[in-house]
């Protein structure tokens, strides 16, 4: 997860991607907006984006990705890099939600393959599926507490300072109180 956060990090540095900009298209991809309800524009986006993030999971270099998009929507290329850029910083940032639901939607699933089997009276089966089924909510995982160890591996930056200075009170002139 850190190296995507790194790269998409990267990617918006370099190609300047601002978040409010992709945020109708999260929105969409959550639920929340309709297609319809988008501007036309942005639905002309929403398909760039759609095709580009298709043709990226197929395994198609990013190369032929921009070079498919400058030809099928008639866009520089500047243009077809940002939205590929964008589709892959969308997807990425969709992605945690989805594993999230994936991994309730197999938990079930285990659940529901562990309660056949013990009604088939498979209670081998029933562990099996029931175990797995904990393994996907990580149920017995253990909950680290405290600090983590690998926060102290991480290269830190330390300033010096070589400059002293040392307030000197005896020279400093001093109100009396009694007068």
């Amino acid at each position: 997860m850190r190296i995507t956060k790194h790269k998409s990090g990267v990617i918006k540095r370099l190609l300047k991607i601002e978040e409010s900009e992709l945020e109708p298209y999260f929105k969409y991809y959550l639920g929340e907006v309709e297609f319809e309800a988008l501007p036309e524009e942005q639905q002309i986006k929403l398909e760039r984006f759609k095709k580009a993030w298709s043709w990226y999971v197929m395994g198609r270099t990013k190369q032929m990705i921009i070079d498919a998009l400058k030809k099928d929507y008639n866009i520089k290329d500047r243009q077809a890099e940002y939205d590929l850029a964008a589709s892959i910083f969308l997807h990425g940032r969709k992605e945690p939600v989805d594993k999230d639901g994936r991994r309730v939607a197999s938990a079930e699933y285990f659940d529901l393959l562990s309660q056949l089997s013990t009604k088939e009276k498979k209670y081998d089966w029933a562990i099996a599926a029931r175990k797995e089924a904990d393994d996907c909510l990580g149920i017995h995982e253990k909950e680290m507490d405290g600090l983590n160890p690998e926060d102290f591996l991480k290269p830190t930056k330390i300033i010096f300072n070589t400059k002293v200075d040392i307030h000197n009170y005896e020279k400093e002139k001093t109100i009396d109180l009694d007068e």
